[in-house]
Protein backbone atom coordinates (compact mmCIF):
# COMPACT_ATOMS: atom_id res chain seq x y z
CA UNK A 1 0.00 0.00 0.00
CA UNK A 2 1.21 3.50 -0.87
CA UNK A 3 0.10 6.80 0.62
CA UNK A 4 -0.28 10.27 -0.80
CA UNK A 5 -1.16 13.60 0.84
CA UNK A 6 -2.12 16.77 -1.03
CA UNK A 7 -3.07 20.19 0.36
CA UNK A 8 -5.06 23.01 -1.22
CA UNK A 9 -6.74 26.24 -0.11
CA UNK A 10 -9.96 27.73 -1.51
CA UNK A 11 -11.12 31.32 -1.12
CA UNK A 12 -14.66 30.32 -0.16
CA UNK A 13 -16.19 29.32 3.15
CA UNK A 14 -16.75 25.67 4.05
CA UNK A 15 -20.50 25.63 3.28
CA UNK A 16 -19.94 27.10 -0.18
CA UNK A 17 -17.16 24.61 -0.89
CA UNK A 18 -19.31 21.64 0.16
CA UNK A 19 -22.16 22.91 -2.03
CA UNK A 20 -19.80 23.03 -5.02
CA UNK A 21 -18.65 19.47 -4.33
CA UNK A 22 -22.28 18.31 -4.30
CA UNK A 23 -23.09 20.03 -7.62
CA UNK A 24 -22.85 17.72 -10.67
CA UNK A 25 -22.49 20.79 -12.94
CA UNK A 26 -19.20 21.72 -11.29
CA UNK A 27 -17.77 18.25 -11.94
CA UNK A 28 -18.93 18.43 -15.56
CA UNK A 29 -16.97 21.67 -16.02
CA UNK A 30 -13.91 19.65 -14.96
CA UNK A 31 -14.49 17.06 -17.70
CA UNK A 32 -16.32 14.39 -15.71
CA UNK A 33 -19.83 12.96 -15.72
CA UNK A 34 -21.39 13.22 -12.27
CA UNK A 35 -24.55 12.12 -10.55
CA UNK A 36 -25.79 12.84 -7.06
CA UNK A 37 -27.85 10.68 -4.75
CA UNK A 38 -29.24 12.48 -1.74
CA UNK A 39 -29.15 10.46 1.46
CA UNK A 40 -30.65 12.89 3.97
CA UNK A 41 -28.75 15.00 4.91
CA UNK A 42 -25.67 13.81 2.98
CA UNK A 43 -24.92 13.59 -0.74
CA UNK A 44 -23.27 10.63 -2.42
CA UNK A 45 -21.57 12.01 -5.52
CA UNK A 46 -20.48 9.54 -8.20
CA UNK A 47 -17.97 10.99 -10.66
CA UNK A 48 -16.89 9.23 -13.87
CA UNK A 49 -13.77 10.47 -15.64
CA UNK A 50 -12.18 8.98 -18.78
CA UNK A 51 -8.60 7.73 -18.26
CA UNK A 52 -6.52 8.48 -21.36
CA UNK A 53 -4.01 5.68 -21.97
CA UNK A 54 -1.33 8.29 -22.68
CA UNK A 55 -1.38 9.27 -18.98
CA UNK A 56 -0.82 5.71 -17.77
CA UNK A 57 2.34 3.60 -17.60
CA UNK A 58 2.66 1.69 -20.88
CA UNK A 59 2.65 -1.71 -19.14
CA UNK A 60 -0.71 -0.88 -17.57
CA UNK A 61 -2.18 1.00 -20.55
CA UNK A 62 -1.57 -1.92 -22.91
CA UNK A 63 -3.84 -4.14 -20.79
CA UNK A 64 -6.79 -1.75 -20.52
CA UNK A 65 -9.75 -1.21 -22.82
CA UNK A 66 -9.77 2.02 -24.83
CA UNK A 67 -12.68 3.48 -22.88
CA UNK A 68 -11.42 2.98 -19.32
CA UNK A 69 -13.24 5.21 -16.84
CA UNK A 70 -12.21 6.14 -13.32
CA UNK A 71 -15.22 5.99 -10.98
CA UNK A 72 -14.97 8.05 -7.81
CA UNK A 73 -17.59 8.04 -5.06
CA UNK A 74 -17.62 10.90 -2.56
CA UNK A 75 -19.75 10.97 0.60
CA UNK A 76 -20.34 14.69 1.22
CA UNK A 77 -21.82 15.71 4.57
CA UNK A 78 -24.97 17.81 4.45
CA UNK A 79 -25.00 18.99 8.05
CA UNK A 80 -21.75 20.53 9.25
CA UNK A 81 -21.44 21.88 12.74
CA UNK A 82 -18.53 24.20 13.30
CA UNK A 83 -15.67 24.82 10.92
CA UNK A 84 -14.54 21.28 10.01
CA UNK A 85 -15.83 18.49 7.80
CA UNK A 86 -14.60 15.16 6.49
CA UNK A 87 -15.36 13.55 3.14
CA UNK A 88 -14.71 9.91 2.32
CA UNK A 89 -13.80 8.97 -1.25
CA UNK A 90 -13.21 5.65 -2.97
CA UNK A 91 -12.06 5.22 -6.57
CA UNK A 92 -11.54 2.36 -8.97
CA UNK A 93 -11.62 1.62 -12.67
CA UNK A 94 -12.79 -1.55 -14.39
CA UNK A 95 -9.82 -3.61 -15.46
CA UNK A 96 -7.37 -1.72 -13.24
CA UNK A 97 -6.20 -3.77 -10.24
CA UNK A 98 -5.93 -0.72 -8.00
CA UNK A 99 -8.22 0.73 -5.36
CA UNK A 100 -7.96 4.21 -3.89
CA UNK A 101 -9.39 5.15 -0.51
CA UNK A 102 -9.14 8.74 0.62
CA UNK A 103 -10.21 11.09 3.36
CA UNK A 104 -10.57 14.77 2.53
CA UNK A 105 -10.23 16.84 5.68
CA UNK A 106 -11.73 20.31 5.37
CA UNK A 107 -11.23 23.20 7.76
CA UNK A 108 -12.48 26.76 7.47
CA UNK A 109 -10.16 29.50 8.66
CA UNK A 110 -11.29 33.12 8.19
CA UNK A 111 -13.64 32.31 5.25
CA UNK A 112 -10.95 30.20 3.55
CA UNK A 113 -11.41 26.44 3.21
CA UNK A 114 -8.26 24.39 3.69
CA UNK A 115 -8.25 20.88 2.27
CA UNK A 116 -5.91 18.03 3.14
CA UNK A 117 -6.41 14.92 1.00
CA UNK A 118 -4.96 11.70 2.41
CA UNK A 119 -5.13 8.81 -0.07
CA UNK A 120 -4.09 5.17 0.15
CA UNK A 121 -3.44 3.24 -3.03
CA UNK A 122 -3.58 -0.55 -2.95
CA UNK A 123 -3.41 -3.31 -5.55
CA UNK A 124 -4.86 -6.79 -5.33
CA UNK A 125 -2.23 -8.44 -7.52
CA UNK A 126 0.16 -10.69 -5.60
CA UNK A 127 3.88 -10.01 -6.10
CA UNK A 128 3.36 -7.21 -8.66
CA UNK A 129 1.01 -5.13 -6.49
CA UNK A 130 3.74 -2.94 -4.97
CA UNK A 131 5.13 -2.11 -8.42
CA UNK A 132 1.68 -1.20 -9.70
CA UNK A 133 0.97 0.93 -6.63
CA UNK A 134 4.28 2.72 -7.06
CA UNK A 135 3.48 3.44 -10.72
CA UNK A 136 0.00 4.78 -9.88
CA UNK A 137 1.09 7.23 -7.15
CA UNK A 138 2.64 9.88 -9.48
CA UNK A 139 -0.35 9.61 -11.85
CA UNK A 140 -2.80 10.08 -8.98
CA UNK A 141 -0.71 12.90 -7.55
CA UNK A 142 -0.76 14.76 -10.87
CA UNK A 143 -4.42 14.17 -11.75
CA UNK A 144 -5.77 14.82 -8.26
CA UNK A 145 -3.48 17.82 -7.77
CA UNK A 146 -4.62 19.32 -11.10
CA UNK A 147 -8.27 18.73 -10.24
CA UNK A 148 -7.92 20.27 -6.80
CA UNK A 149 -6.32 23.38 -8.31
CA UNK A 150 -8.99 23.68 -11.02
CA UNK A 151 -11.90 23.06 -8.68
CA UNK A 152 -12.07 26.62 -7.34
CA UNK A 153 -12.50 28.18 -10.77
CA UNK A 154 -15.08 25.62 -11.98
Amino acid sequence: MRSLTLNQEYSVDLSTFLAKLADPGVWEKLGSDASAEYIDPDTEMTVRTPMPKAELPSALASRLPDNTVLVEVYMIPGDVLGDEAEIRMTARAAGVPVEIDAVLELREVESVTKLAAHAEISSSIPMFGPMIEQAVVPILEKRLGDRLRRFESA
